[in-house]
């Protein structure tokens, strides 16, 4: 058994290490331009063409049409394309202009995420919180560079639970702005409680995610597995099981599901109650 515990866990938080993801949002809804061509650009982006967008910003070197709103199109531009050095240049560049521009920097940042480079990017999400500490997917993000860039060399716990803090005050947040749906906030709570081992704390978490939206099927697969690390095996069956009907099924749950079943075995057979 304990072999498969030890299986069971490397592979639960390798997958677990996966699900925690950051949110985007849409930043051209920043821009506010009566200029026509910086208007056509943000048309372009919106309808898929951003590589059209990128040349017809750059192919006039006029000084006076080279603005904020010009360098943060071309360097989201570039960014919708994939060309992340190019996209993190302009975003730099757009700085320069306005260096209080929330979205140049929370762009830039997720552009980091994109290329790995995790510290940088909380840097800049530290920038974007600096300028309004009231923007949700901030914190989300720099919650979700910190579990990468730290998680990669042990996860450290004071790193993961700075990530807590930002994933709980974009909860709070959301609930100040009254909006409808708040699973992922409880939901990549839930994850980081299970990386800090708060088992119980967890599985509150990921009540509260599925109180938010019965329809997920990893909220049970992740609830299954705080309930089965506190020892709650029974409970944890009846999630992994509704994990599996709703289609979320990983390599460790026949391995969760087959040591549950030993040890219900095990309470038949001795009378002994393991399960909480």
């Amino acid at each position: 058994m304990v072999k498969w515990l030890f299986f069971i866990f490397i592979c639960l938080f390798n997958h677990l290490y996966s699900q925690v993801t950051p949110i985007y949002n849409d930043p051209l809804n920043v821009i506010k331009t009566e200029q026509p061509y910086l208007i056509q650009a943000m048309e372009m982006i919106r309808f898929g063409d951003a590589a059209g967008a990128v040349r017809l910003l750059r192919q006039d070197a006029n000084p006076a049409k080279q603005t904020f709103e010009s360098d943060f199109l071309i360097g989201y531009g570039y960014k919708q394309l994939g060309e992340i050095d190019k996209a993190i240049d302009f975003f730099s560049k757009a700085t320069r202009y306005e260096a209080l521009s929330l979205p140049a920097f929370f762009e830039r940042g997720n552009c980091y995420l994109t290329r790995k480079n995790f510290g940088q990017a909380v840097f800049d999400y530290d920038r974007a919180i600096v300028i309004d500490s009231t923007f949700i997917p901030a914190y989300n993000n720099r919650a979700y560079a910190r579990i990468r860039n730290y998680g990669e060399v042990g996860m450290p716990t004071q790193q993961l639970k700075f990530a807590r803090i930002d994933m709980a005050t974009a909860l709070r947040l959301s609930i100040k702005n009254k909006e409808t749906s708040k699973f992922e906030y409880y939901y990549n709570i839930g994850l980081i409680d299970l990386y800090l081992s708060e088992y119980a704390l967890a599985k509150l978490d990921f009540d509260a995610a599925i109180g938010s939206n019965p329809n997920v099927p990893k909220a049970y697969y992740y609830r299954g597995a705080a309930q089965f690390l506190n020892k709650a095996y029974h409970a944890a069956a009846d999630d992994f099981k509704k994990a599996e009907e709703g289609g979320f099924v990983t390599e460790s749950s026949p391995e969760f599901l087959h040591i549950i079943e030993l040890i219900k075995q095990h309470e038949a057979l001795t009378g002994e109650r393991i399960s909480k």
